[in-house]
């Protein structure tokens, strides 16, 4: 079976509600579910099924060795066994049918509301980015004053042994650069952002000039 989605996002993550969205993406998790139950059931019955054959295959062996008839007193529960397999077989054949239709049904709900959630996202993470750079200038903050004063305290327990004629205060370029490589993450979003909307923009542009 062919899949369009094997994990799909929540927009609610970021505080996002996309009704149309959020019932097709259920529908497809509830078709998911109800497949993975299905196929379960049938491996868990085809297991049955070997073991029964087995002790069935074993009896009629120990019936042979004593000169009796062959022993069909489970044979029933072995047709019920096996019809109720053929059931499941044709119930996961449907599912497996039903998934991809609901996988394109979600498409087509990303496609027409695709121009006015791409706008919605852009905004998340444009507040994500934000909150982002001020977690960190918060995380400076925190920081930069104990770890001026455990520097300083290191400086000072090495000089108080071997007393030189200057003391160097230590600088705290360590945090900085460490709180700057982070702060990258939200820069970098952001460039991406606009690349996308220039690029967007672009072949808007193109389009509007060929009609």
């Amino acid at each position: 079976m062919n899949r369009a989605f094997y994990s799909l996002p929540d927009p609610r993550e970021v505080g996002l509600k996309w009704k149309p969205y959020q019932q097709a993406r259920e529908k497809v998790s509830r078709i998911e579910t109800r497949l993975r139950q299905t196929q379960n059931e049938r491996a868990r019955l085809e297991g049955e099924i070997r073991e029964l054959g087995d002790a069935e295959a074993r009896a009629l062996s120990q019936a042979i060795l004593r000169g009796e008839d062959d022993p069909t007193a489970r044979h029933d529960e072995h047709q019920r066994l096996v019809e109720r397999l053929r059931r499941l077989k044709r119930e996961e054949a449907a599912i497996s049918q039903a998934l991809p239709q609901a996988e394109e049904e979600l498409r087509q709900v990303v496609f027409e509301n695709q121009h006015r959630w791409k706008d919605e996202a852009d905004s998340a993470l444009a507040k994500a980015i934000q909150e982002e750079r001020k977690a960190y200038d918060r995380a400076l903050e925190l920081i930069q004053e104990p770890r001026r004063k455990r520097s300083y305290a290191e400086n000072l327990s090495g000089w108080v042994r071997y007393p030189q004629p200057t003391f160097s205060e230590p600088s705290d370029v360590a945090a900085l650069s460490a709180i700057q490589n982070l702060g990258s993450g939200p820069h970098n979003a952001e460039q991406r952002m606009q690349e996308r909307r220039a690029a967007e923009q672009l072949a808007e542009e193109q389009e509007e000039g060929v009609a």
